[in-house]
């Protein structure tokens, strides 16, 4: 399980990063993690606008480079882990649909306490959660889609967990 110690430092060193750096980091996950990356940038489908996208893709990236610091190996994620981490969470993506914020909540709390990787999906909850307090003036994800985005990053999450060695 990775700690909150790692978790912390490297979304801090990925938030020093330079944006010129991020065509090498996409280069690299192309070649480690290419159904990873294509997940993060198949977000037309979705009623995300562009800075959501960006930010969703930022946050996938923070979190395959919290995954690479696994005692585990990370091996490439496979059709077959992504489409099973779909299919876990679908479940929940329904629950954003119908039940209220209150079931939302008791939920997230439930998936935290049970997750193989709970430091890092609490990273996922509060990088969602937090932008609007600490940045009302900045664009942010819109209430309405913060679950869903909220999901898209936790199925990568979870793909990512299902290929640690």
């Amino acid at each position: 399980m990775i700690s909150a110690e790692i978790v912390t430092q490297t979304w801090q060193r990925m938030s020093q990063t330079p944006v010129s750096a991020t065509p090498q980091l996409v280069e690299e996950m192309k070649e480690e993690q290419p159904l990873l990356l294509a997940c993060l940038l198949a977000l037309d489908d979705f009623p995300f606008n562009r800075y959501e996208q960006e930010l969703i893709f930022y946050l996938g990236m923070v979190v395959w480079q919290i995954m690479k610091q696994s005692e585990r190996r990370l091996h490439k994620v496979t059709r077959k882990k992504l489409g099973e981490a779909e299919e876990a969470n679908y479940d929940f993506l329904e629950l954003l649909t119908s039940d209220t914020e209150a079931d939302f909540v008791s939920a997230t709390k439930t998936m935290l306490e049970k997750h193989p990787e709970p430091e890092v999906l609490r990273y996922i909850v509060e990088a969602i959660m937090e932008e609007e307090e600490y940045e009302p003036e900045d664009p942010s994800i819109r209430d309405e889609y913060r679950g869903l985005a909220f999901v898209h990053l936790k199925i990568a999450l979870d793909a990512l967990a299902n290929s640690l060695a």
